[in-house]
């Protein structure tokens, strides 16, 4: 009875009766040509051929050994090795115990034709079941090794009636990435341990498209043991045949290459800035400074023609304003380049060598805190310089008409207009007369716990409206004024990754705060 089997049925046979396995092993062979059989009286000689054999058939009753003693042996040998108990009539609590002991199959045995053939029939069964089971648990085993192996964190997971995926398993890679291992996880909800609190209903939407059955290749922000990263999250699922959803979720880690991409993206834009100081450098070149070179040669003219001596301080004041310009533009034009060497510079030394760089007659400096930044020290210090030069000559200017009010009224008043400031032979006359109070406070420190730096005045002020555009190259509150000081500031600030913004300080005055510094805390 051939069955179209590529390879023969090999059969140890196990019975103290030698006439009934000879009679089996010609039966055997003769009717089925895809049966081998091996027989033995011997039932240790049978455990010396289990690797050769598809099959163990055995008589219960023997002399040396007993049939389930024999199950016993083999199991020790081989877990996985079909074994049939064929023994005689009357025997039937033989083959419950057989059962119970975990015995593959029981055939009662005779000498008839149709209990060879339900021998072989059922030794058939329990053979292919065999190689069924050890090639479906083969390929569990090549699959967990490539799931183990899977360099990327993998999550095997089941879809419940909530839609929630439940972890059934995860990969070496995901227990080191995300600090979770298989036992602590399996069978809760995936979303419990990776999802942040604010992407719960990301991670939901999500949930549905996988419960539809879609693929998903997307995008996601995960906790993990050293926190939050950006990560590639790939997802097919399936049905089993019974209906259970499950698939598996395999994680790309992107949170370098997004950071490079953002490092891309900055020094994109760094460079459109560039761009814009070029071009606004060519603008003034071409426009600001002709107009004082106008009146500079308009002067030296006239001073020729009619000898007017007091034409040279018109030249002079020219000559200054031009000077003063070419210096904001080669700042401009030099700290808008990426900075190379960074060093930890005290921020007190900063600012007060800054401030003495700068003219300030009626200011006072005042630096609260000690604390240093990490920068480099030439641009920082340049930085400042422009910080204190645009405070003095902005913010002083309200300061200034309140002085000169009190001169006029004998107090200082609320506030004050143009028309209301009374002229005076010098600035330190009106100074001395509101009560030797400088007119500018510029106070410079860094953030308590937090990484910037500030340097605020009690001046005017920046109207609130103003504030985003003064940082923007030309732009100018003063008539004859550049527009480059805070845009050095900007320019210094973004080689640095630093941020700049303007707010208003505590005395009402401006205050300009520097974001993203590199602070160390002393004292």
């Amino acid at each position: 009875m051939p069955t179209g089997r590529q390879r023969p049925i090999r059969v140890c046979h196990v019975d103290d009766d030698e006439g009934f396995l000879e009679l089996t092993r010609r039966t055997l062979t003769r009717e089925y040509d895809h049966v081998t059989v091996e027989p033995t009286t011997d039932p240790e000689a049978a455990l010396d051929v289990l690797d050769d054999v598809d099959c163990v058939v055995s008589d219960y009753r023997m002399p040396t050994m007993d049939g389930l003693a024999l199950f016993a042996a083999v199991r020790e040998r081989d877990p996985d090795l079909p074994f049939v108990m064929f023994t005689g009539k009357g025997s039937e609590d033989v083959a419950s115990e057989a059962i119970s002991a975990g015995v593959t199959d029981y055939v009662r045995k005779d000498a008839s034709p149709d209990r060879f053939d339900l021998l072989v029939n059922r030794v058939e069964k329990v053979v292919e079941a065999a190689e069924r089971e050890r090639a479906l648990r083969e390929e569990r085993e090549r699959f967990q090794a490539l799931f183990d192996n899977i360099p990327e964190p993998t999550v095997a997971y089941e879809l419940r009636e909530d839609d929630e995926p439940y972890v059934t398993d995860v990969n070496p890679a995901f227990e080191r990435v995300f600090g979770h291992s298989t036992a602590a996880i399996r069978g809760e909800s995936l979303d419990d341990f990776v999802v942040p609190q604010d992407r719960t209903d990301e991670a939901a939407n999500l949930n549905q498209q996988v419960a539809r059955g879609e693929p998903l290749d997307a995008e996601v922000t995960r906790l993990t043991a050293d926190g939050e990263r950006q990560f590639l999250l790939r997802d097919v699922p399936n049905r089993h045949e019974n209906g259970v959803r499950f698939g598996y979720a395999i994680y790309t880690d992107i949170t370098e290459q997004r950071e490079r991409e953002e490092a891309l993206e900055r020094s994109r834009e760094r460079l459109e800035r560039q761009n814009e100081r070029l071009e606004a450098f060519a603008g003034v070149v071409s426009h600001d400074l002709r107009n004082p070179l106008s009146v500079a040669t308009s002067h030296a003219d006239l001073l020729a023609e009619t000898g007017e001596v007091e034409r040279i301080e018109h030249v002079r004041e020219a000559l200054a304003r031009m000077d003063e310009l070419v210096q904001d533009l080669l700042a401009l034009a030099q700290h808008g380049t990426a900075v190379q060497q960074l060093a930890l510079c005290d921020l007190e030394s900063l600012a007060v060598r800054a401030w003495a760089s700068v003219e300030t007659p009626d200011a006072e400096l005042e630096v609260e805190g000690d604390c240093a930044i990490r920068a480099d020290e030439g641009r920082a210090q340049q930085l400042l310089e422009n910080l204190f030069r645009n405070a003095v000559e902005h913010g002083s200017t309200g300061r200034q008409m309140e002085s000169d009010d009190a001169v006029e009224h004998g107090g200082p008043r609320a506030s004050g207009g143009a028309g209301d400031a009374v002229e005076h032979e010098s600035a330190d006359e009106g100074w001395e007369q509101a009560g030797d109070q400088p007119l500018l406070t510029v106070r410079v420190g860094c953030f308590e716990g937090e990484d910037g730096f500030f340097v605020a005045d009690d001046g005017q002020g920046i109207p609130a409206d103003c504030r985003e555009t003064v940082l923007d190259h030309g732009h100018s509150s003063q008539p004859d004024g550049s527009g480059f000081g805070l845009a050095i500031v900007e320019s210094i600030a973004d080689a640095h990754d630093w941020t700049v913004t303007v707010t208003e300080s505590a005395a009402g005055g401006a205050c300009i705060e520097v974001r993203g510094v590199d602070v160390v805390q002393r004292g």
